[in-house]
């Protein structure tokens, strides 16, 4: 009546397999450049490293709101993304075309994939 195949594969294992990189809260600066985090950092120590800006988490922004800005104290999450914004586009609504431009900022960098990566385990600041 009918033809049925099946196949079976078998899983290898590989020794030179690399650990998976680790997550890291990453960080967009005005100039495209990528900041990553691994371990605990608060945003305010983020935003300090870059006078007359803020941290906004990618999450929270949306088409004609005002970017909200994280709270200094609040820890960044690993896995999440946050750009360094001028602190004076904080008084203006997002356009479609300012998210466009932060989406491409950020893809360009993700893509480069050349990062500061700084550590911050064991430590709050």
């Amino acid at each position: 009546m009918g033809n049925c195949a099946s196949s079976k594969t078998k899983s290898i294992k590989r020794r030179d397999r690399q650990p998976p990189p680790a997550v890291t809260a990453k960080v967009i600066h005005l100039d495209g450049s990528l900041e990553e985090h691994e371990g605990a950092v608060r945003a305010g120590l983020v935003a300090a490293r870059s006078p007359g800006c803020y941290l906004c988490a990618s999450e929270a922004m949306e088409v004609g709101a005002h970017p909200p800005g994280v709270a200094e104290a609040e820890e960044l999450q690993p896995g999440q993304l946050y750009f360094l914004l001028p602190v004076s586009s904080s008084c203006h609504p997002l356009s479609l075309p300012d998210l466009c431009i932060l989406a491409i900022k950020a893809s360009a960098a993700l893509r480069r994939g050349s990062a500061t990566l700084l550590c911050s385990r064991g430590t709050n600041n």
